[in-house]
């Protein structure tokens, strides 16, 4: 799958109407795989019923831990973080998923918080859009949209 054409800046993606992530032509070529990393069970199965029943294979893990130990064994078209994970937080996943991938990867970060310094943490982890909690699915779906 290509990188974006055009990034949003993640303090921009918060303000404004985003352009699609994913496009569908990815979908026609293979299936396009996303990786939900929540510490929360409950968003984390919420979040994947919803991409699963639009078309996407997801893969949830409760930790930046666990997402590290997903992709080291394979490697997603899109990763939706929480930048609040405890331990390794998503922001400094975020920094290693960019190291390991670079721009070809989508990094959707999802935050509580939208003060200064999140978004700051966020644009220098390479994070490509940063949506609020709660998660809006109709602004998701403006980023990644249905397969179906």
């Amino acid at each position: 799958m290509q990188g974006l054409k055009n990034r949003a800046r993640p303090s921009a993606a918060l303000e404004r109407e985003t352009e699609l992530a994913l496009p569908r032509a990815a979908a026609v070529e293979e299936e396009v795989q996303l990786l939900i990393v929540e510490d929360d069970d409950d968003a984390l199965e919420a979040l994947m019923a919803i991409v699963e029943l639009d078309g996407y294979r997801a893969e949830g893990a409760g930790s930046a831990e666990e997402a590290l130990d997903i992709t080291a064994q394979r490697a997603p078209h899109c990763v939706v973080l929480d930048l609040g994970l405890p331990g390794v937080g998503g922001a400094e996943l975020a920094r290693q998923l960019r190291s390991r991938f670079g721009s070809g990867l989508v990094l959707i970060g999802v935050t509580g918080s939208t003060d200064a310094d999140t978004l700051s943490a966020a644009e220098e982890a390479g994070v490509d859009y940063l949506l609020s909690k709660p998660l809006d699915i109709e602004r998701f779906r403006r980023i990644v949209p249905p397969l179906r």
